[in-house]
Formats: structure tokens, C-alpha cells, sequence
């Protein structure tokens, strides 16, 4: 089909006027590699031929998150009176900057007066970003607060992140750099655990799979709790939180390393087999079986730096009595005989 159908199917969308049922055919084109290309030049030559009617930068962030989320609301979820839009990384990134330009190139605000109409008839709605297992992101809030998250990671807010507070929810790993506002504290809610900051930079890690909890602070003060139990962190600290136990802990062993994910290196602090293989799922996508119960719970310490998947198997081989091979997709472990 020719590029223009699909352009003009996307500014119906922008408008709001493509049936649903289109939606796809949209979103299928989008996904082709010479999509953007085609997207880049046509709004290219726009942008040129209004190059003094662009709109304000924060007109243009709204409308982007509006149109991220509304291209992959479901139709029933249209349907509920709470309604989540998901962004799902890394599919998207590689359109992000296309979308952005598309809407630096509009030269109406009416698209953004409904939009953001909407947005205001509706501050339940939630917005959600997810991160496949195998992937990272990094995202901007609305009030610029910035946020690495790691593999296999959800990150949700709603439509009125903001206005009261600064709330947001989080299953996985997030790396927070937060932008500064006396009026409105920034608070994450990491399954039982909270941590509440004002202008500060800080790591939660709150995979639902694992025993604990943990959130290090780098920058600043949070305010870390769990139920009533409130410890506040200092620079440089870490608390964890045993969910089976309900013990919290604060130490200062593994605040140099919390962050090392961020820059694609490894940390590893004693974690069984067992452990290092749930995190290799999490990491790379990869099944790890093992072909002996003992070697399950055989621990591994130690930085990774280069840390490809065949390089942390290769060199847990060499500090561990085990061997391993690939297997289809899978890597299987056994002790070494």
C-alpha cells in the first residue's frame, strides 16, 4: 500500500477520527523498517512549510504520552472506568522520536484541547511502561523526573501524577533521579515497601520473585517503610526487607554496587545458582535448567562488567564446579564430573 494511505491514516488517528478497527493496520506499518524514514521526510517537509506555528514544548510532551498510550489501549479496556494505556518497551523506542517530530510539526491545537480535555475528565486513568525481560528503558516523567528501569520491569502512574503528589508504582528494578519540588514529594510504591523522596537519586528493587525487597540511596534523604516500621536512609545506605522473615536491614555492603545494572555490569553478593539463574531469565530472556539438584545451591560472588550472556555462564563455570550447554534456547547446568 502506498506510503500517503498510511500518513493519512495516521493524521485520522492524531485527530481522532480512524476507526478502531484500522488501528492495527496503523500500527503494523509502524513496525516496518522503513516506516520512520518515510514518517521523517513527510513531516520533514511540514515542518518546513510551518516552520512559526509550532507548539509549546509542553503542549507537545502531553500529546506524545497521549498518543503512546492510546495506540496500545485495548478496546475493552476503553470500556472500564479506570483506564490503563501501556507502553511497551523496546518496541516503541525506535518511534519515539518520529511520533515527537510528527507532533512539533502540527500546526492546530485542537488535537491537543481534546486530548488533554480528556485527560482531565479522567485522573484515574493510569499510565503503565513495561520492560521486557531482556530489555532496559529509561523514561522522563511529566515533571522531569528521570527513570532507568531494568529488564522485566512495570513502571505505572496516573493522569494526576502531579497535582497532590508525585506517585508512582513499581514491580522490577528502577534506577530514580528526582527533579527537585518542596510542595510535592516523590513516592514509589514498591510492593509492601514505600520509599518517599524530595529531590534526591535512588535504586528499589521489588521483583515479585524475589525473597527481598531492597531500596540504596546514592543522593539526598528517603524516607523508607514497611507497614509502620519507618527507617530513614542516609547517603551511600541500603534497606532490605525480608518477605518471609519481615526483618528490615540497613547496611552500607552493597550501596556501591545497587546501581552497576544501570551501566550493564553485574553484581553478585552470594546468590545461590538458583538465584543467578531467575536473574538470568529476567536479564536475557533464557531458560536455565539444571540437570543436577546439587548445583542449584552452589553461591557465586563477584563483578561482571562485560556482561554478556555467554560471558556470566563462562566465568561462573570457572569460579563453580559446574559445566553447561545450550540446548535449543535453554542453558542447562550440571556439576562438573
Amino acid at each position: 500500500m502506498d506510503k500517503h494511505i498510511y500518513i493519512d491514516l495516521l493524521d485520522r488517528f492524531m485527530r481522532g477520527e480512524l476507526p478502531v478497527e484500522r488501528e492495527h493496520e496503523l500500527l503494523t506499518w509502524f513496525r516496518q523498517a522503513e516506516a520512520r524514514e518515510q514518517l521523517f521526510q513527510h513531516y520533514r517537509q511540514r515542518w518546513i512549510e510551518a516552520e512559526e506555528k509550532s507548539l509549546p514544548v509542553e503542549v507537545q510532551t502531553r500529546m506524545f504520552r497521549e498518543i503512546q498510550a492510546r495506540m496500545h489501549a485495548g478496546m475493552g479496556e476503553k470500556k472500564k472506568r479506570k483506564a490503563i494505556f501501556r507502553l511497551k518497551i523496546p518496541q516503541w523506542v525506535s518511534y519515539a522520536a518520529v511520533v515527537i517530530l510528527l507532533i512539533g510539526f502540527s500546526t492546530t491545537a485542537f488535537l491537543y484541547k481534546n486530548l488533554a480535555d480528556e485527560i482531565a475528565s479522567d485522573p484515574l486513568r493510569t499510565y503503565r511502561v513495561l520492560v521486557d525481560k531482556g530489555q532496559r528503558a529509561s523514561v522522563m516523567l511529566p515533571d522531569g523526573t528521570k527513570v532507568w528501569l531494568n529488564s522485566h520491569t512495570e513502571l505505572t502512574y496516573n493522569a494526576d501524577y502531579g497535582k497532590e503528589n508525585r506517585l508512582v508504582a513499581l514491580s522490577g528494578e528502577a534506577y530514580f533521579e528526582v527533579e527537585k519540588d518542596s510542595t510535592s514529594h516523590f513516592i514509589v510504591k514498591a510492593g509492601e515497601m514505600e520509599v518517599e523522596a524530595l529531590g534526591t537519586a535512588f535504586n528499589v528493587r521489588a521483583y515479585e520473585e524475589d525473597k527481598k525487597l531492597t531500596a540504596t540511596l546514592f543522593e539526598g534523604k528517603v524516607r523508607t517503610a514497611v507497614g509502620k516500621d519507618e527507617v530513614i536512609l542516609r547517603p551511600d545506605e541500603s534497606l532490605s526487607f525480608d518477605k518471609v522473615s519481615r526483618k528490615m536491614q540497613v547496611s552500607k555492603d552493597i550501596a556501591a554496587y545497587a546501581r552497576m545494572w544501570k551501566d550493564n555490569e553485574l553484581f553478585f553478593k552470594g546468590e545461590t545458582l538458583q538465584e543467578v539463574a531467575v536473574m538470568l531469565d529476567r536479564l536475557y530472556n533464557v531458560q536455565v535448567r539444571f540437570a543436577s539438584e546439587k548445583v542449584k545451591h552452589y553461591r557465586f560472588s563477584g563483578v561482571i562488567k562485560n556482561n554478556s550472556l555467554e560471558n556470566v555462564i563462562e566465568l561462573i563455570s570457572l569460579t563453580a564446579p559446574i559445566t553447561y550447554k545450550k540446548v535449543g534456547g535453554d542453558i542447562v547446568i550440571d556439576e562438573r564430573k
